[in-house]
């Protein structure tokens, strides 16, 4: 090894047994998302290859992506990860670097926008290697990190090597995989970021001559998905086209292009980008300008003068964007942001104190200090974060004595404090625990007792015994969570010694914090088999949720005791977790003599397809058993075979209940046969079956079902009509129910009118002229002229002065209160 090699070699790090890979090379991970791959374990690099079949031409991408929905999706992690190489790499003639872009006006040269490309052997790894580490690769994770070294290392051989990835599958993968070509950045990497932007993917910003052109064609392609990531990619190209291009952009007719292009001038650092940015801020377009003020960097002395005239005016189009720009600016903005901060709106206010904290500095923090003691209670937890995130011995002081004054609580100083660290910060907190008010105490325990201090676990004791419901429980939040043994010793004690809600309460509280615990378990089976309903519901909720062996056993033993209700609540609590073979042998045993836990049993049963299930179903539905519903119901969602042999069976019951349930399961599958069903029980001997089955036919409303229901407004049995009407009442769309809405309103039958009359909001011209007769004929009834007249009341204006007369005297001055 030569002494540049031993000088440059890195010191040694402790073997990652379980790494995938070495350390070396395992260097500065950026991933933001790191999905599972579905892909099996396997060590040869096809394993994860599902694409096309490679090309065997080397000089072509081996496989296009796959036109697929995520386009834009790719596109931005495209534009977030493409870049260019930096002058400093040396490629062979095998690997041209594309040329670049012209910017004449870029403040920072070209070689030093691009990333750094060093060689392999200087950076001590090998290419080869990490190309075989990334065919290989399950994790997502894994082939970030690989690649990003690639793109630092790789060449025209790797682009060849890499091609069948991008055809892969797994979410993420073609996105590294072509974000490391735009790193690579040789005139064939470019090549193949074009040809992938023939596949409606957008070509990233590669700092290329070559990548400018298409960039430029989708970005002035309107409506194209990915118009507004080729945009922003202009912004990372910087390129003098891409500046011309995303200045017309700016001026579109389409407000999102206008404000994505100003986004993307913003990115871009040469005076051609500032100087439009700057016209911009005039656009007439308040978005536009919004958008161009947030983009600007430096704000000098005559935008600052422009952006407080915007903040004094109070556009509120432009002054959140304005109060913004203004942190830029520093401590010259302090003066109109003190005015906008203790004058403007409330959004106004919290803006301008957010500016003030973002400038910082020995000025900002005396003025948040201002605002925290004489602010609204918005504005002064506004400046209590502010002096928070600044942090420094000044910040920290000036909270400290807000928490201790008479606004500690009011001005959210005490709840920042308690966020920070110190000596001093625990010496505020303890001083507030001992002399504070109550809301001023409890705003500062939960530091305390995560800290472990005596004084504060005592107090939230004190605070679970003789609290108000909310400080109990918040309370018994704070010992539970606070990890210290000590507080969990007096939890269980308050569990071991309180009753009724402050009891479960902790019970909850234990089992989440330590489910396994043995005392907490003991607890939860006294509070279970207590004998107060209440609690031991609660208890068996919480032993379900626990879902240990010792749990599961106390909940079995319950099944079998004396109390019904204790067992049905220990059933439910023992289906909630899963039906184990062992839990289906109890619970089968135990609903032989309980029906509630049968009824739960069997519906749970008959969603997993078990034939017990089915046979509980049917003993209930061999009975005139009003419960047989319940299985009716479990039947229906089932939608088996078997299923609906039962269901059939329902519709000839004994019972009429049974009957009744067994035509609402039809509904679940409104076909042919349904239909013929319904029409059928319109002939059933119980009037409240021919009333549920017409009623279940307007709901259908095919064809055959409204003519079943016109029938039956013709039958000559009253009751028939007057069930009929309310099928008729769902079709009221149809010109024929209308008319024969009408009809019915004349019938001779009282009730049948009635009934007519009270579903006639809904119908059609033919209605209303039978009401307006009822309303004028002095020898109708005169209960049925009043429901006429009823119906008719907000419509009065619509009707001539002769029934308007007539309403107001059948109503006299009664306003009907059952208009629809």
């Amino acid at each position: 090894m030569s002494p540049t090699s031993r000088r440059a070699a890195p010191r040694s790090a402790p073997a990652a047994r379980n790494g995938s890979i070495p350390d070396g090379v395992r260097l500065t991970p950026t991933l933001r998302a790191s999905p599972r791959s579905p892909v099996t374990s396997s060590t040869r690099a096809e394993s994860i290859y599902s694409g096309p079949p490679r090309s065997k031409d080397r000089n072509l991408p081996a496989a296009k992506v796959p036109r697929a929905g995520t386009r834009w999706k790719l596109a931005c992690a495209l534009f977030a990860g493409l870049a260019g190489y930096s002058m400093f790499f040396r490629h062979g003639a095998a690997n041209p670097p594309a040329a670049a872009a012209t910017a004449r006006s870029a403040a920072i040269p070209f070689e030093l926008r691009r990333p750094l490309h060093v060689t392999a052997e200087s950076a001590g790894i090998s290419r080869s290697d990490l190309v075989d580490r990334v065919l290989r690769a399950r994790s997502l994770r894994d082939i970030v990190t690989l690649t990003e070294k690639l793109g630092a290392v790789g060449d025209d051989q790797t682009i060849d090597q890499l091609a069948p990835l991008v055809a892969d599958a797994r979410r993420g993968v073609p996105e590294a995989i072509l974000a490391c070509y735009g790193a690579i950045g040789t005139e064939r990497a470019v090549a193949a970021l074009i040809e992938h932007a023939d596949d409606d993917r957008p070509l990233g910003a590669t700092q290329s001559a070559q990548a400018e052109k298409p960039l430029l064609a989708l970005a002035g392609k309107p409506g194209d998905p990915a118009q507004a990531t080729a945009i922003a990619a202009l912004g990372t190209l910087g390129s003098d086209g891409a500046i011309g291009a995303l200045i017309a952009l700016a001026t579109s007719a389409d407000p999102s292009v206008g404000t994505t292009a100003v986004a993307a001038l913003g990115s871009i650092n040469s005076e051609a980008a500032a100087t439009a940015l700057r016209r911009l801020v005039d656009a007439p377009d308040p978005r536009i300008a919004a958008a161009a003020i947030t983009a600007i960097d430096t704000i000098d002395e005559a935008l600052l003068g422009k952006l407080t005239g915007v903040v004094r005016s109070g556009d509120p189009q432009l002054v959140a964007a304005a109060l913004g720009a203004l942190a830029k600016a520093g401590g010259a903005a302090l003066p109109v942001l003190r005015v906008a901060a203790t004058s403007g709106s409330q959004g106004t206010r919290s803006a301008a104190i957010t500016a003030i904290g973002e400038i910082g500095g020995s000025a900002a923090i005396q003025l948040l200090g201002e605002l925290l003691i004489t602010g609204d209670r918005t504005s002064a937890s506004s400046a209590a974060g502010a002096l928070a995130a600044i942090g420094g011995k000044e910040a920290r002081e000036i909270l400290i004595n807000a928490a201790l004054g008479d606004r500690g609580q009011i001005s959210g100083a005490l709840a920042q404090l308690a966020q920070m660290e110190g000596d001093d910060v625990d010496q505020a907190l303890l001083s507030v625990m001992r002399s504070g008010s109550g809301a001023a105490r409890r705003a500062a325990l939960p530091r305390l007792v995560k800290a472990g201090n005596p004084d504060a676990i005592q107090l939230a004791i004190g605070l679970v015994q003789h609290g108000v419901r909310q400080d109990r429980e918040e309370a018994i939040r704070l010992l539970a969570d606070s990890g210290v043994p000590r507080a969990f010793d007096a939890l269980v004690d308050i569990a071991g010694t309180s009753r009724g809600q402050t009891r479960v309460s902790a019970l909850d509280a234990l089992a989440q914090a330590r489910p396994g615990d043995p005392g907490v378990t003991r607890l939860l089976h006294d509070s279970l088999f207590s004998g107060r309903r209440e609690e031991g519901s609660y208890a068996a909720s919480v032993l379900s949720r626990l879902g240990t062996e010792p749990a599961r056993q106390i909940l079995l033993s319950a099944l079998s005791g004396k109390s019904s209700d204790l067992a049905e609540q220990a059933a439910a609590a023992l289906l909630g977790h899963g039906m184990t073979d062992a839990v289906k042998t109890a619970l089968l045993s135990a609903a032989q003599t309980n029906p509630a836990i049968k009824r739960q049993v069997m519906d749970e049963l008959i969603q997993a397809g078990d034939r017990e299930g089915l046979r509980f179903a049917e003993d209930l539905l061999s009975h005139p058993d009003p419960r047989a519903t319940s299985a009716i119901y479990a039947l229906a969602a089932a939608g088996t075979p078997e299923a609906s042999q039962l269901l059939e069976r329902a519709l000839v019951a004994k019972d009429a209940g049974t009957r009744i349930a067994a035509m609402g399961a039809l509904l679940h599958n409104p076909d042919d046969h349904a239909t013929d069903t319904l029409v059928r029980m319109t002939k059933d001997q119980d009037p409240q079956v021919r009333a549920a089955a017409l009623s279940n036919l307007g709901t259908l409303g095919s064809e055959r079902a409204q003519q079943a229901i016109f029938e039956a407004t013709r039958s000559p049995r009253s009751e028939d009509r007057v069930a009929a009407i309310s099928g008729l009442s769902s079709i009221t769309d149809d010109p024929r129910a209308s008319a024969q809405l009408a009809t019915l309103i004349r019938d001779p039958d009282l009730e049948v009118a009635e009934t007519a009359i009270s579903v006639s909001y809904s119908g059609g011209p033919e209605v209303d002229q039978a009401l307006v007769a009822m309303i004028n004929d002095p020898a109708a009834n005169a209960t049925l002229r009043a429901a006429a007249a009823r119906r008719m009341y907000y419509r009065a204006s619509e009707l001539d002065p002769a029934t308007r007369q007539s309403i107001a005297a059948l109503l006299g001055n009664a306003i009907p209160e059952d208009q629809p």
